[in-house]
């Protein structure tokens, strides 16, 4: 069912959608992080950063169409998708060992070039359909 909904709605519902990724994209590499990145190990590496374009495009494009997001305001909504986890990542990849105590400490660099291509993609989407 396509609802549209009124900017501040729209706005908080995809700010929260952001935070539910986060959540569990980071529970993820907490239990499975190593099994996921792994620094010297590229075809495991290349997987998991080619892996993550359908997942994302699953969680965001199907949404934006749920929600009746016209193309023109799409990037606005993939931004509210991708601040919330950018802003705990900035938190989380310092106290990486507690959040993430399944990699090793040369995996954490790996780790953070996948979430710069998560979120990369995240905004990415917003644009898709922004032509």
């Amino acid at each position: 069912m396509i609802t549209k909904t009124a900017p501040k709605r729209r706005d908080a519902f995809f700010l929260l959608w952001g935070f539910v990724l986060w959540l569990a994209a980071t529970a993820a590499f907490h239990l499975f992080g190593d099994w996921l990145i792994e620094a010297g190990n590229g075809p495991k590496n290349a997987i998991s950063f080619l892996v993550a374009v359908p997942v994302i495009l699953g969680c965001t494009l199907p949404m934006y169409a749920l929600r009746g997001i016209p193309p023109s305001e799409r990037l606005r909504s993939a931004v509210c998708i991708a601040l919330p986890g950018m802003l705990l990542d900035a938190l989380s990849l310092p106290f990486h060992r507690t959040v993430f105590p399944v990699l090793a400490d040369d995996s954490i660099p790996l780790l953070a070039a996948w979430l710069l291509w998560a979120y990369s993609l995240i905004i990415a989407s917003g644009w898709r359909g922004n032509r």
